[in-house]
């Protein structure tokens, strides 16, 4: 049995990804009869599934990063006994996860390639990584680069695609502090073009009761939805989605969705570059086009049958849902 301890965050600044993933990578653990805990700077909505699974959760509230981080995550491998650590964050440096690594198994998930750290494993899972990274990573005992190795959770892999005719996805990550999600709704409802849309709201309070307000004076075009909430039923139903980049357009794509990309910082660019020039997904990176061009690329996407159907056919061959499995036998071997 293998014990593996996951040092993730989710919230204000970081999103939800970090967090999402993890725990895909948490249930091929627990399906290979072992266990899986998570350490987070603080409680989450999102730690539900995990204790429901019997996962140990802890928080700590001490400085994502910081000598005290790295004391209390240590402190919490040897109550675990753990085999491995699992570190996802921006926040953890080169000194801090070659201190875990020192005394433990890690593996590192990195986004940026910003950091080549002396781990026994890092974990690239973006499109266009195993190209774009493949001299980055020299001080790693392996490195797992690109979608073959994208950490699919078992949500995805149980729902059918069953596409609605002009019905949207609308979701912009755990973290819209900037409530983008209504100026996106206000637009859509300009075009005057016909749609339905499923939308999944992560703006604070009183960016949420603004969107509730606008979906409930139209009902006949927008399902509101509150952060946080199961993902893959609400991706199933949409002919087009409407998303950021990190880890829902990988989702997205092992469904065979086809996508509009709203770049919402600068380290989710290369990923979806490297999905529109594979022609998996559209693609709006910068302001200039803003929420205007998201709009109007999701609703001609609707009205085009052809072009769905190509996006859809090249984002479904990318993502096969076996990409945690295929970390778990990485670590696996590592043992013996």
């Amino acid at each position: 049995m293998i014990d593996v301890l996951f040092r993730a965050d989710d919230g204000p600044g970081i999103g939800a990804g970090h967090l999402m993933r993890c725990r895909a990578l948490a249930e091929a653990v627990e399906a290979a009869g072992g266990r899986a805990h998570l350490l987070a700077h603080a409680d989450s909505p999102l730690h539900r599934d995990w204790r429901a699974e019997g996962a140990r959760v802890e928080t700590h509230g001490l400085l994502i990063g910081s000598g005290q981080d790295m004391d209390a995550t240590l402190k919490f491998a040897r109550a675990v006994e753990a085999d491995w650590l699992v570190a996802d964050g921006y926040a953890f440096d080169v000194a801090w996860l070659e201190a875990l690594a020192r005394q433990h198994r890690l593996l590192y998930l990195d986004d940026l390639g910003a950091r080549d750290a002396a781990a026994a494993l890092v974990l690239n899972q973006n499109a266009g990584a195993e190209e774009r990274y493949r001299t980055t990573y020299t001080r790693a005992r392996r490195a797992l680069l690109g979608v073959e190795w994208f950490l699919l959770g078992c949500a995805w892999q149980a729902v059918t695609p069953r596409p609605e005719p002009g019905r949207l996805l609308v979701t912009l990550g755990g973290d819209d502090r900037d409530n983008l999600t209504l100026a996106l709704m206000r637009v859509l409802l300009a075009d005057g073009r016909a749609f339905h849309a499923d939308v999944v709201c992560s703006a604070p309070e009183a960016g949420f009761q603004a969107a509730w307000e606008l979906a409930s004076a139209c009902p006949d075009r927008f399902t509101l939805h509150r952060v946080p909430i199961d993902l893959a039923p609400l991706m199933a139903r949409a002919s087009v989605a409407v998303c950021g980049g990190g880890v829902t357009p990988l989702e997205a794509a092992s469904l065979g969705v086809p996508l509009v990309i709203k770049v919402l910082a600068d380290n989710q660019a290369p990923g979806a570059q490297a999905l529109a020039s594979a022609g998996a997904a559209l693609v709006v990176a910068g302001e200039s086009e803003g929420v205007t061009g998201v709009a109007g690329l999701a609703l001609g996407l609707l009205a085009d049958d052809d072009a769905r159907a190509v996006l859809a056919e090249r984002a479904h061959a990318l993502v096969d849902g076996k990409g945690a499995a295929r970390v778990m036998a990485v670590m696996t071997e590592a043992m013996q």
